[in-house]
């Protein structure tokens, strides 16, 4: 019948097809993009997007009735998964539970991920063969309420000197909001509290350089305002951000961008969404391509956290 929305429609991934239900449902309302649209743009950047995730425990942020609607954090793999799906059990403590978490390894299984109406994808910065050692560490730039993206921009500035300094190689990308992520390559050689330990002593060494413009203060209610949050929690086990290439809930369907360091004082992260994205990974290719041909030890900044906790008698609060 004419004027009939589509009800379903087949993709092919690779070798695989992968159907996608009422392809025509509105997900962003700023521009009218619909769950097609967000299919097709995870296809465009399906390198970037799998090599961001691959093999890492990923919680998935689920729309079922667009951004606009309800948010679904979804731990467990949905229901109904075809059989070429992979998981990675992972274990959580504190409720004593395990959950079969989805396990990139192709396109398809992200687009599979968008069949189940996943708009986000947050994964862990650890991998399925040891979850518990990290090969990632984190550095996540979060503005408070005043602050603004230029100021942001000034902390990365501090971060890619020290990191620069420390012989460590960062990987810059927009978060979708105000702030910025750094991603680094580490050795797996150390569990999550270590790695939680050197992302605090790194942020500690960033507040020290950038005086008023860094707050760590650890309560949020407490922070300066007008100052930036160096989030080394987002380093403890089981916390999560969006990866790279990630679209993010917002009406405009903005995405979590890669860039390179010399961009990131004239880029806007509103520059970057599912309908410019495309042209862009075409023209560049993926930015965080070779990430995994740079780890870093995480030796010196142990020894800082070391060195905080005996002479400032100082200790990074308990992720809880």
């Amino acid at each position: 019948m004419a004027g009939m929305a589509t009800e379903r429609i087949e993709l092919e991934v690779g070798d695989r097809v992968v159907k996608i239900s009422n392809p025509d449902r509105i997900y962003f309302s700023a521009r009218g993009e619909t769950k097609l649209d967000l299919a097709r743009y995870y296809l465009s950047v399906s390198d970037g997007i799998v090599n961001a995730l691959y093999h890492r425990p990923c919680m998935l942020h689920r729309f079922p009735d667009g951004v606009d609607g309800e948010k679904v954090h979804q731990k467990r793999l949905p229901h109904g998964a075809p059989p070429w799906i992979e998981t990675v059990r992972v274990h959580f403590p504190r409720f004593n539970r395990d959950a079969d978490e989805l396990c990139v390894t192709h396109p398809a299984d992200v687009i599979w991920a968008v069949q189940m109406s996943t708009v986000e994808f947050h994964p862990w910065n650890s991998r399925r063969d040891d979850v518990e050692s990290p090969d990632e560490w984190r550095i996540d730039l979060d503005p408070m309420p005043v602050a603004s993206y230029d100021d942001v921009r000034r902390v990365s500035v501090i971060v890619h000197e020290l990191l620069d300094e420390l012989g460590a190689v960062g990987y810059p990308k927009t978060s979708g909001g105000k702030g910025l992520h750094i991603y680094v390559r580490i050795f797996p050689d150390h569990g999550h509290p270590d790695v939680r330990r050197a992302a605090w002593a790194f942020a500690r060494e960033v507040e020290r350089r950038a005086g008023d413009l860094v707050d760590l203060t650890w309560w949020r209610k407490d922070r300066d305002p007008g100052s930036v949050f160096v989030d080394y929690n987002q380093n403890a086990r089981d916390h999560t951000i969006a990866s790279a290439y990630s679209v993010r809930g917002t009406p405009e369907a903005v995405v979590s961008a890669p860039l390179r360091w010399d961009e990131i004082a004239d880029a806007s992260p509103k520059d970057f969404t599912i309908a410019t994205m495309p042209a862009r990974f075409a023209g560049l290719g993926d930015l965080h391509a070779d990430i995994d041909d740079h780890p870093y030890r995480l030796d010196q900044l142990l020894e800082w956290a070391d060195r905080d906790e005996r002479d400032n008698k100082i200790a990074p609060p308990d992720s809880d």
